[in-house]
């Protein structure tokens, strides 16, 4: 494995929250020194002039799960580490899933699901609960996948309505049991429900599991954040182990076919026709009337919308709270065609909390996005800038890092992002001035 050698940069250190001028050698797919240094004749040196080195991003909520593209789009913003199988969706024999991931973009850790397992026990309906027998199966399954080495379980009673407490509850302690985190896509019962949100609390305070509530802007970004976040520091101070990442978008996206698009839903939450714009497959970019509503759930049931039904001020509320990690709800996307956050959100947080709005510095922004997902989610070595830990890097310019993504209809979903200099994923150059380097360094994260 190569040697490489940065010199010329500002080092910046997310746990201290401290910057140095310092050069940093990599070597073994490890962070061999940080100091004053001098070059081993025998590195290949990256000249960090005008940029910050940091530990690569790690992204605690996407949806690659093995899609190369995707896993590309992740690693040019800067995403050194994704975290799939979230929104209760996942492969439920993760052994072979894991073994098919040793050479990728990036490093993958994937959770097993919720929705996953229900359907591999047998339960066809969403609106309805878990039989006994039926949660017997999927507590099997899953004890099955965090041996194999899932990273936690993923509720999705968003996309399964009928999902009773009692099955989230036995899948939340299987997880407690082994020490893995559990995420949430809390319910969508009405626009401004936060019942939902109690529920995930509940279920935490309950089990004594790890819970990180998904997506928050997406879920309670639409006027009652404040509220939304008091709940979770007042759930903290009694002792409730609960977080949550967020993105930097106020329109979500999913599949047209899903329960959250059934009418009932789309009523209760106050979700609206004109709210829809189609972002994949023949009418893209179109915003769907009742016929193409229609059309697209009964014959195009996998094509995706973005909703926007959001507010702008939730995406820097949330965004600047102190338990956020930032993350990007990315998808499989073909090129073209997508939600802008495929490569635009750690760009885009970096751009408008730090150099714009000024809602943090730069050494506390790279925390959210780099020790803090770490932290929660179990990765001892990554995140770091320490001798030692994993050789995942981000080199960029501070002045010039910014996203170009846009909507479909309205720009580029996949527009790569500039004022990134080097991603360095195990010791290797992945990525260089917005180009993938062909490298596959990226390997399976199993807990």
């Amino acid at each position: 494995m190569s040697k490489l050698f940065i010199s010329g940069g500002v080092v910046i250190d997310p746990e201290a929250r401290t910057s140095l001028r310092a050069q940093v050698l990599l070597e073994n797919g490890r962070i061999a020194a940080i100091g004053s240094l001098t070059a081993p004749p025998d590195a290949q040196v990256l000249d960090a002039s005008g940029c910050y080195v940091c530990p690569g991003f790690i992204d605690p909520h996407g949806h690659i799960d093995g899609h190369v593209y995707t896993g590309e789009l992740s690693l040019l913003q800067g995403i050194t580490t994704s975290v799939g199988g979230n929104c209760g969706f996942s492969p439920v024999d993760l052994a072979a899933f894991l073994d098919a991931q040793e050479s990728f973009p990036i490093h993958q850790a994937e959770m097993i699901g919720m929705c996953a397992l229900r359907e591999a026990a047998g339960v066809t309906d969403p609106f309805r609960p878990a039989g006994e027998d039926q949660i017997d199966r999927m507590a099997q399954l899953c004890e099955r996948a965090l041996c194999n080495g899932a990273c936690g379980v993923s509720l999705g009673p968003a996309y399964t309505p009928g999902s009773s407490i009692l099955e989230m509850q036995t899948l939340c302690r299987i997880a407690k049991s082994h020490g893995r985190s559990v995420s949430i896509d809390t319910r969508m019962n009405s626009m401004t429900d936060l019942d939902s949100l109690q529920e995930a609390i509940d279920l935490a305070s309950h089990t004594g599991c790890r819970m990180i509530v998904s997506h928050f802007v997406y879920q309670y970004g639409v006027g009652v954040e404040d509220e939304a976040l008091a709940m979770i520091d007042r759930a903290r101070g009694m002792g409730v182990d609960i977080v949550f990442d967020s993105g930097m978008y106020k329109d979500w996206c999913s599949s047209i076919g899903a329960a959250l698009f059934d009418p009932g839903v789309m009523r209760a939450n106050g979700i609206e026709l004109s709210h829809l714009r189609v972002i994949t497959g023949e009418h893209i970019g179109a915003m769907p009337d009742q016929a193409l509503y229609e059309h697209l759930r009964a014959c195009h049931p996998h094509d995706a919308v973005s909703v926007n039904t959001g507010e702008a001020r939730a995406v820097y509320a949330i965004a600047r709270h102190p338990l956020c990690m930032i993350s990007t709800d990315t998808g499989a996307y073909l090129p073209g065609e997508g939600h802008p956050q495929i490569a635009g959100s750690f760009p885009r947080f970096l751009r408008e909390m730090v150099r714009e709005r000024a809602e943090m510095g730069w050494a506390e922004a790279i925390a959210h996005a780099t020790c803090l997902p770490a932290d929660v989610l179990g990765f001892a070595h990554k995140g770091r800038m320490r001798v030692g830990c994993d050789a995942d890097l981000v080199i960029f310019d501070p002045e010039a890092i910014a996203d170009r993504a846009d909507f479909p209809g309205m720009g580029r979903p996949n527009a790569v992002p500039v004022g990134i200099a080097y991603v360095i994923v195990g010791g290797e150059v992945a990525a260089q001035n917005g180009k993938t380097t062909g490298v596959m360094a990226g390997r399976a994260l199993r807990r």
